[in-house]
């Protein structure tokens, strides 16, 4: 049998045998419970309604029934995580495991959120927690949970096109790490390589210093990146679509466009040609990430250019996929209804035709198409993390960690891991149980995310308490899709949905999905503000600042003085020489409209000379006007404020 070790002291060093996670209460218990709360003040009232008992002798026995089923279902709750007497556990204990998380997803989130709930007080992490007593500490497999990801936060990626929308706030999509993994130790950084042989993870903090964190149990979930399409000049002008900040800087692009394309009159075939440029867009990829993203910036144009004066028919969107039809994940004929849905929208859909090159802010397709854009945006899919590349796990040909059904890697019973980055076999298509090498995985969706991070919690302690793990298994219901304001899509069960049904049902899923009650309310408000007061068609995030004093500004530097005292406004023009007066800066128009603090404003006064004061003998000396250079506007306020 397990011996507590000497670390934990006041224990004593017996044989023990306690639950990992703790005996469920017995099933008669919860009955008595269950029928405290809800049957018990149900059956007086009905008495008392059948004129078999008074009023207040009713209302009396329901209260007394409802307070004392409360109390025994509170107790229940409250013993449910430690073990009850008389029932041991044969399961080994293994007390004070490190584990470590690789990557602040949905997955790194949920799995270590669920994790920190078995977390004991051992030596090894830094925790905010309650302190725990021996009995809770010997019934606790985790010692300490370390999470590592390059942000401070998760992304929740299947409301990111509402975002860049304007639907929902960008950071409302977010969820701080520190602030819900109150007991983890939180590190912001990049694991640049593991070593399972040692136990060791090398992180890049921030700083550019490195360090080695150890680990028992390796949760390895660092996610996806954006495929890169060898296609030239992409990688130069496109934008990409995978995390907060791409959606508000694609939003902002938008926007900016419109109001570019409002200031120019086409009056010349030139003018003509170059408004039609600011206001065609292109998307790159006919997944789910390129449709939905389409199809709420296509709203948001429509909606933002009658505003600024564009007629919608003068937007031009081009959805190009290189495959056969678009949305891959959904049925043929479900496939077919969109893409006419899009094109009755005034969206050309190409499909079929690849990517030749994106230079020169021109577009042109494999079938000759030339499409002149100052906006495209890639959402080709994406694939796995690089850093599964720099470790020693078993890798599969797409470079996924190969995992069996129990999400465990194969032949490293202490790894675990899920998500996009994952081979899990999917057991609901017909895989085997362990198969060490699947023909059939589960799909990188958000469902198939949610549901494994639990999976993974629960199989770590289980593993850590020397139990049977449970195998994942999920038979997707279906596939839903946001198409733009109240257009959605929907495919559940083989039931096909358009419209605002499919969008109610693609809104009410994914903020199920969404952690935290007080993101989900977030959402919810955000939601409602945009319905009652509409989307706001600023682009904050495009708006150039106005150019002040210490700003980098376009115009070319006034060339610096040589002598100190010219430095702060006076030029000796007698003694010493006088330093060749700098070349005026030309402010190009077409940069700059307006004038600058680098120039002197028409208004201000004409440099004069000033005599010295009498008996100093010195120079005579001209005040330069305020420029960039020098406090602006100071001949306004003479006195003890004046530079000299």
């Amino acid at each position: 049998m397990p011996q507590y070790p000497a670390q934990y002291p006041g224990v004593p060093d017996v044989p023990t045998q306690w639950s990992p996670t703790g005996r469920r209460p017995r099933t008669p218990t919860r009955l008595v419970a269950l029928l405290g709360v809800l049957t018990g003040p149900a059956l007086i009232l009905g008495l008392w309604a059948a004129g078999l008992v008074g009023w207040w002798l009713a209302a009396g026995l329901a209260v007394v029934a409802l307070g004392g089923g409360a109390a025994l279902a509170g107790g229940t709750v409250l013993r449910s995580p430690g073990v009850l007497p008389g029932h041991p556990d044969t399961g080994d204990f293994v007390p004070g495991a490190r584990v470590l998380v690789v990557g602040g997803g949905y997955v790194g989130l949920v799995a270590a959120r669920a994790l920190q709930a078995r977390l004991g007080r051992s030596g090894d992490g830094r925790h905010r927690g309650r302190r725990r007593g021996p009995r809770d500490r010997a019934s606790t497999p985790v010692g300490s949970i370390t999470v590592v990801d390059p942000q401070p936060h998760m992304t929740y990626q299947p409301f990111l096109p509402e975002a860049a929308g304007g639907s929902i706030a960008p950071r409302h999509l977010t969820v701080s790490l520190r602030r819900v993994l109150d007991r983890c130790d939180v590190v912001t950084g990049s694991v640049v390589a593991i070593d399972d042989a040692r136990r060791r993870a090398v992180v890049s903090l921030p700083d550019g210093l490195s360090k080695e964190i150890p680990y028992d149990v390796l949760v390895i979930a660092p996610g996806a990146v954006a495929r890169e399409l060898p296609v030239p000049g992409l990688a130069e002008c496109a934008f990409t679509f995978r995390s907060v900040s791409d959606a508000a800087a694609l939003r902002d692009q938008v926007l900016s466009r419109l109001d570019a394309a409002a200031s120019v009159v086409p009056t010349t075939p030139a003018e003509a040609a170059r408004r039609a440029r600011l206001l065609t867009f292109v998307v790159v990829g006919g997944g789910f990430a390129g449709v939905e993203a389409l199809g709420e910036l296509e709203d948001l144009a429509r909606r933002a250019g009658r505003q600024v004066g564009i007629d919608p028919d003068e937007l031009r969107w081009v959805l190009v996929e290189a495959a056969k039809r678009i949305m891959p994940e959904v049925s043929e004929p479900t496939a077919a209804r969109v893409h006419g849905r899009l094109a009755r929208r005034g969206v050309e859909v190409r499909v079929g035709a690849g990517l030749v090159s994106a230079e020169g802010g021109v577009v042109r397709l494999a079938d000759g198409t030339t499409v002149p854009t100052d906006t495209v945006v890639v959402a080709a899919g994406t694939r796995p993390h690089p850093l599964l590349e720099r470790t020693d796990l078993p890798l599969e040909r797409t470079g996924k960690v190969r995992c069996t059904a129990m999400l465990q890697v194969i032949g490293r019973t202490h790894v675990f891991a899920a998500g996009d980055g994952a081979a899990v076999p999917d057991l609901a298509r017909g895989a085997l149980l362990a198969d060490e090498n699947p023909q059939v995985l589960t799909a990188p969706t958000a469902q198939h995310a949610v549901r494994q991070a639990r999976v993974l919690a629960g199989n770590v302690v289980a593993h850590l308490g020397g139990r049977p793990l449970q195998p994942y298994q999920h038979a997707s219901a279906g596939v839903v899709a946001g198409l733009g304001r109240r257009r959605g899509v929907a495919e559940i069960r083989g039931v096909r949905l358009m419209g605002w049904p499919a969008y109610a049902l693609h809104r009410a899923y994914h903020l199920w999905a969404m952690p935290t009650a007080e993101r989900k309310a977030r959402i919810v408000l955000d939601w409602v503000a945009t319905a009652l007061l509409g989307r706001d068609p600023v682009a904050a995030g495009a708006v150039a600042p106005s150019p002040r004093r210490g700003d980098g500004d376009p115009v070319a530097p006034v060339a610096p003085v040589a002598s100190p005292v010219a430095a702060c406004g006076e030029v000796p023009t007698t003694g010493a020489a006088a330093p060749a007066a700098p070349t005026p800066t030309v402010v190009d128009p077409a940069v700059i409209d307006g004038p600058t603090l680098r120039e002197p404003h028409p208004s201000f006064p004409t440099p004069t000379p000033t005599p010295a004061p009498a008996g100093t003998g010195g120079p005579e000396v001209v005040r330069a006007p305020a420029t960039g250079d020098q406090p602006a506007l100071t001949w306004l306020t003479p006195g003890r404020h004046e530079f000299r």
